[in-house]
């Protein structure tokens, strides 16, 4: 067993060297965006929801914790061999300059930006690929043309059908009738989006999302359901973490037809699928999804997705609380197929921490599981994740946590802590740090440290390794400006002002990020 297991960490630790693509693709980056028209015509003005959305390569952790939280259990030595791998994840951005990334829903996990809308409205979408292999946004149950339809199949595939590396497409999709819920279903449903140029291994890669529909009858001037006070979404995936492609899948099967001598044996590749399954909610495994939680009382909305293979056969199931799905049947199990999309409505009213988990025997052994937090009423704390999916409001890439003004100090400071969206693998010494207040501004350069001292102030990075470099895409600062640069409307606040609100930009190398500091003034 010793040596099967050798034999199955050392494959899984070797480079995977994607397969060959053959695919020409239909747009290429020096054609530019072919895009962006409906039929022949450009998309209803008023009716229509921007967004700005690329793909690209990731370092996916499927136990960022490092253990099981639940069981109290040291992950399993296959996981512990490849607990982190590369993905290709869609990853959304402010505009159309693709610089500056918004700030991704701690709930969602690989799932990529939800998009929304009510029906009669449009999605326009703007892909750009970073990769280096052609592919694409194909959505479900939405109405589109030939060249909106992001799916690569012959006879003359439509434009969009496999964006080429760093080519940009503008997808246009419709909204119509047939997209929302019907009178007699919940007020909105949800329908997955995934990558479809070689779609099985796309989606595998992490190229996966969802859209969400509601009835403008019944939603809220924002778009969302106002019979619901909170979303949910999980998507239930065996990933195939074995490294191995079709093609070598298939020389061990028919190895018997006499075409030579496979690679690797039928049993070593069925001992390497093994290893690598990583059946995930949310691409998360053994209890570490975060952002599974709600308050007491609350209507949640909770939308269940399913993709993959035949292994794909799942049944969600709550512990603590009861669903109605889609608005039929009352229950705390619901089955899910590759590709399925359902709605069930929770309300919450048992405080506690409970399980959620795939009930399908193998899966839940693996790792399907989570756990689902209720939050009390009049307790300390409560549900910390954004209420709703997919908000303009929230498509925000600065986040400004605390920002006090001393203006009795000698000299008067200003504080501001936050977090600002970053590359990947960001190096905080290469790229300044220019912070904008009306017409201020302050440029700090940061040492390997992560820190910048200038007769203007000091600026640190919170969460830099040691080697200068912070990963994961969110950089956390602290900036503390001092003397006489501080902005003017900070210096001229009146004295019974307790705060001001100020509007700040912050830019790490070519990305700009703006919000409003709400400046709490301390006298």
């Amino acid at each position: 067993m010793v040596g099967a297991f050798a034999f199955v960490a050392s494959a899984l630790a070797q480079p995977v060297t994607p397969p060959t693509n053959s695919i020409e693709p239909t747009v290429t980056a020096s054609q530019g965006d072919l895009g962006g028209r409906f039929f022949g015509a450009a998309p209803v003005a008023g009716k229509t929801r921007r967004y700005y959305i690329a793909a690209e390569p990731q370092l996916w952790d499927y136990a960022p914790q490092g253990l099981d939280p639940i069981c109290g259990k040291p992950l399993p030595p296959p996981v512990v061999a490849q607990r982190k791998t590369g993905k290709i994840r869609y990853v959304q951005y402010t505009d159309e300059t693709f610089t500056a990334k918004v700030i991704e829903h701690p709930g969602l996990g690989i799932l990529g930006p939800v998009m929304r809308g009510v029906v009669g409205d449009f999605i326009v979408v703007t892909f750009l690929n970073r990769t280096a292999q052609p592919l694409s946004m194909h959505p479900h149950g939405v109405k589109y043309d030939k060249d909106s339809e992001g799916s690569y199949y012959q006879p003359k595939p439509g434009r969009g059908a496999a964006v080429g590396p760093n080519a940009k497409f503008t997808y246009v999709w419709h909204m119509d009738e047939a997209s929302g819920p019907r009178p007699d279903e919940p007020s909105s449903k949800a329908w997955l989006y995934h990558s479809h140029v070689e779609g099985d291994d796309e989606s595998n890669a992490g190229l996966i999302g969802f859209i969400i529909v509601t009835d403008p009858k019944r939603a809220r001037p924002d778009g969302t359901p106002a019979d619901v006070d909170r979303e949910i979404g999980t998507l239930f995936m065996n990933f195939d973490e074995s490294g191995l492609g079709a093609a070598e899948k298939e020389a061990a099967e028919y190895a018997s037809l006499g075409n030579g001598p496979p690679a690797k044996t039928w049993a070593q590749v069925q001992e390497l699928l093994e290893h690598g399954e990583r059946p995930s909610i949310n691409g998360y495994i053994f209890g570490n999804a975060p952002g599974l939680e709600m308050n007491e009382g609350e209507r949640v909305r909770w939308y269940l997705f399913a993709l993959g293979s035949e292994k794909d056969f799942h049944t969600a199931h709550w512990h603590g609380v009861r669903a109605l799905e889609d608005g039929r049947r009352g229950t705390d199990v619901i089955e899910l197929l590759p590709a399925s999309m359902k709605v069930a409505d929770i309300t919450a009213d048992n405080p506690g921490t409970w399980l959620f988990h795939c009930h399908v025997a193998m899966h839940m052994q693996e790792g399907m599981f989570a756990r689902v937090v209720v939050h009390p009423k009049g307790g300390s704390g409560g549900a910390s994740v954004p209420k709703f999916f997919g908000l303009r409001e929230s498509r925000e890439s600065l986040r400004v946590e605390r920002a006090e003004a001393l203006l009795s100090a000698n000299p008067p400071t200003l504080t501001i802590e936050g977090e600002v969206t970053v590359p990947q693998a960001h190096s905080i010494f290469i790229s300044p740090v220019t912070i904008q207040m009306g017409n201020k501004s302050f440029t700090f350069k940061m040492d390997r440290r992560g820190v910048a001292t200038t007769p203007d102030g000091t600026f640190t990075v919170k969460n830099a390794s040691e080697f200068g470099v912070i990963y994961g895409g969110m950089m956390q600062f602290s900036a503390r400006i001092v003397g006489a640069p501080l902005p003017a409307e900070v210096l001229s606040s009146p004295n019974s002002a307790p705060s001001i609100s100020s509007p700040i930009t912050v830019q790490v190398g070519r990305a700009q990020h703006s919000a409003t500091a709400h400046i709490a003034i301390r006298q």
